[in-house]
């Protein structure tokens, strides 16, 4: 899920029959349904998410190589369930365009010492190649929420921007002071991976990371030997020094990075409906890794994904189909702003204005707990969340699509809540709902994990997993199978 500004638990009944994981209370699926209704199985979920939210796939990152891999995966089981192709050239991609750097070398030298690119030098979103001379300053900062001296002139220099008072307000500070590069201090520095943005930057400031070290080094060829980490030697909140000139020369590769959405279709049986058609969506991004760290996106979103493949299994194990076309959609780029699910909103294979609803699953693994959405008014506890789910958006234009969501639940058993309406434009599904076509989001709620490399697959409660795809399973093959297109009832 997008962000604007969720305990490990027991997995129940993994080798259990299908019907052992509904909840209590749930009557069976109808007859016609039971077959895809079964085919669903917290076994395949696992091995599917184990995948997705894996090594091979280094947490989805829009325009990573892992990225890449989720969505081959996601298209070969697409077509291993008989789904039409709805991509580009028969193949089940549709492409759109994200921009990429990256750093092949460069150095900073002042005086006779240089630092290379690489073990002491690390550049982030660098999208042109970059040289020239300028100089240097090293700015270091004892306490957080300080200001930065009356005087200081830091534009068109080279920052070392260093010390344990360096926070989000000082370094807007010292961005507004227009410098030519700032280089951050770190004990450690991350390796060099591609940048990745929607679209190529007019005008990107130069910002690196530079280890206490080679800061040090730059800092004494300078005429500057007092340099060390920390707060030492720093006697009131600010130090300021200039070292001098110094020299820089940055290598870069950039260009366009073709990135997929992933659409499979099962054409419907009546020809009377002609185009219309029923959505099934997640997105398969995630935030990928840094080549240090990787945020793996288990459940956000590849439970949802994950999901997705199960439903679709479903509605190809059943053999009864609906009347109206089911489209599968497994967007890129949600995590960087609803990218993908745009792109396909502009270029649909089926007519949006024939979408009868899309039915959305961003996170829907987890049982929520602690402070939701950053409000501390709102602290759920796991124990109480096991069998909860949030139901977003079903009533906002059609009650009738709300109706078919809690008739599907009748067999599933979620204990819905209706608390997430503050979520309402944080995944792909706004992009349908702004187009007029109704939607219903499956969203399972916040843990400390959310957006955090600690969000991995040991941690999902796989029978919601399954749940999720069996509920959204039977909704939309009901809406998809009725004689008309549910209602647009509500006036917003």
């Amino acid at each position: 899920m997008r962000r604007i500004a969720i305990v490990p638990l027991v997995t129940l009944g993994l080798g259990a029959v299908v019907f052992a994981a509904q909840w209590t209370g749930t009557q069976p699926p109808p007859d016609h349904l039971a077959d895809g209704f079964e085919a669903i199985t917290e076994q395949d979920a696992k091995r599917h998410l184990e995948y997705l939210a894996g090594p091979e796939t280094q947490g989805r990152g829009s325009g990573q190589p892992g990225y890449q891999k989720a969505a081959e995966y996601v298209a070969a089981r697409f077509k291993e369930y008989g789904l039409k192709p709805g991509g580009e050239n028969g193949t089940y991609f549709q492409h759109g365009s994200l921009y990429r750097s990256h750093v092949d070398s460069g150095y900073v030298r002042v005086g006779g010492e240089t630092v290379k690119a690489g073990k002491d030098l690390n550049f982030g979103e660098v999208y042109h190649p970059a040289s020239g001379e300028a100089p240097i300053v090293l700015l270091r900062v004892r306490d957080k929420g300080s200001d930065l001296p009356e005087g200081t002139n830091l534009k068109g220099a080279i920052v070392l921007l260093s010390g344990p008072g360096v926070d989000a307000s000082i370094r807007i500070d010292v961005r507004q002071q227009d410098p030519k590069m700032i280089l951050n201090v770190r004990s450690d520095v991350p390796k060099t991976v591609w940048s990745i943005r929607q679209r190529a930057p007019e005008r990107v400031r130069l910002q690196g990371t530079i280890s206490e070290t080679a800061a040090g080094a730059l800092a004494k060829a300078g005429g500057y030997t007092g340099f060390v980490s920390g707060i030492n030697g720093l006697v009131g909140p600010f130090q300021v020094k200039t070292l001098g000139q110094a020299s820089f020369d940055l290598k870069v590769t950039s260009g366009e990075v073709k990135v997929p959405n992933v659409i499979g279709i099962l054409p419907g049986t009546d020809a009377s409906v002609g185009q219309e058609h029923v959505a099934l969506g997640a997105h398969l991004d995630h935030m990928g890794t840094d080549g240090e760290q990787t945020w793996w996106g288990a459940d956000d979103d590849g439970s949802g994904s994950t999901a997705l493949i199960e439903a679709a299994k479903a509605f190809s194990k059943n053999p009864r189909k609906p009347k109206r076309s089911v489209v599968f959609l497994a967007f890129y780029g949600e995590e960087m702003g609803l990218i993908g699910s745009t792109l396909y909103v502009n270029n649909p294979v089926l007519p949006i204005e024939k979408m009868v609803a899309e039915f959305q699953m961003d996170m829907v693994g987890r049982n929520s707990y602690g402070i939701q959405n950053g409000d501390p008014n709102r602290v759920d506890k796991e124990e109480e969340n096991r069998d909860t789910m949030r139901l977003v958006g079903s009533k906002r234009l059609s009650t009738e699509l709300h109706q078919a969501v809690l008739d599907a639940n009748r067999h599933v058993g979620f204990r819905f809540l209706y608390d997430s309406e503050d979520l309402w434009q944080r995944s792909d599904h706004y992009v349908f709902a702004s187009r007029g076509v109704p939607i219903a989001f499956l969203f399972d709620g916040f843990t400390p994990d959310y957006h955090q490399p600690t969000d991995t697959v040991d941690k999902i409660n796989f029978t919601k997993l399954a749940n999720a795809a069996r509920l959204f399973y039977l909704a939309a093959f009901d809406v998809a199978n009725r004689d008309k297109p549910v209602a647009k009832d509500v006036k917003e």
